[in-house]
C-alpha cells in the first residue's frame, strides 16, 4: 500500500535542518528540490494560525503582496511597498461581487486592461534626474521631473491638465532629436 506523507511547517523545518547537516531527507516536499519552494499537489496540514492567516490573505490581496511576494531588485528577491496606484489597481482587480448563485461567482470588474509598458517612467518622483548626454557634444544635460513640471506649470496656466502630457512629450522629443 502507497503511503503519502502529511506534511506542516514543523516537518518541513524538521527537514531544512537535516538538510543542513547533510542527513538523507525526503525532497518531495520541495520544487525541483529547491528548499526555497513548495511542491505542488502535496498533502499539507495547516495550523490554526497558518488557515487564519491563509484566509486573511485571501480576503486582502495587498497585505498578500506585500508580505509574501518577491521581486528583484537591486538587493536580490525581496518583498517591497506597494505604491498607492499599485495598491489601487490591485484592490480593482481582487473585488467580488455579490453572488446569488455559484454560476455567477467571479470577480467584480471582469473587464479590465491595464495598459502599462515598462520603464518608462510612470514612476518618476519630482526629484528624479534625468540624465542625457548629447552624441555630437558629449555634453551631459540633467534635469529633474520637477523642473520639467515648473516649465510647463509656467508655460501654460489654463488647460493644465491636457497639455501636461503634451509638453512632457515635446521637451522629450526636444531632447532626443538633440541625441542624433
Amino acid at each position: 500500500m502507497y503511503k503519502s506523507t502529511i506534511w506542516n511547517t514543523e516537518l518541513i523545518n524538521e527537514t531544512l535542518q537535516k538538510l543542513r547537516y547533510g542527513a538523507p531527507i525526503d525532497m518531495s516536499c520541495f520544487y525541483q528540490r529547491d528548499p526555497t519552494l513548495k511542491a505542488p499537489n502535496i498533502l499539507f496540514q495547516l495550523t490554526p494560525e497558518e488557515e487564519n492567516e491563509f484566509n486573511y490573505c485571501s480576503e486582502n490581496i495587498v497585505y498578500f503582496v506585500e508580505k509574501y511576494c518577491k521581486f528583484l531588485t537591486d538587493r536580490g528577491r525581496e518583498t517591497v511597498d506597494l505604491r498607492d496606484y499599485q495598491q489601487d489597481i490591485l484592490s480593482t482587480l481582487a473585488k467580488e461581487k455579490w453572488i446569488e448563485s455559484i454560476e455567477d461567482f467571479g470577480p467584480e470588474v471582469r473587464d479590465y486592461i491595464l495598459m502599462a509598458s515598462r520603464q518608462i517612467g510612470k514612476c518618476l518622483l519630482f526629484n528624479t534626474q534625468i540624465t542625457i548626454r548629447l552624441k555630437s557634444t558629449n555634453r551631459v544635460i540633467k534635469i529633474s521631473i520637477g523642473d520639467l513640471y515648473d516649465k510647463i506649470n509656467k508655460q501654460n496656466k489654463k488647460n493644465f491638465k491636457q497639455q501636461i502630457i503634451y509638453n512632457i512629450k515635446k521637451i522629450l522629443y526636444n531632447i532626443y532629436s538633440k541625441l542624433s
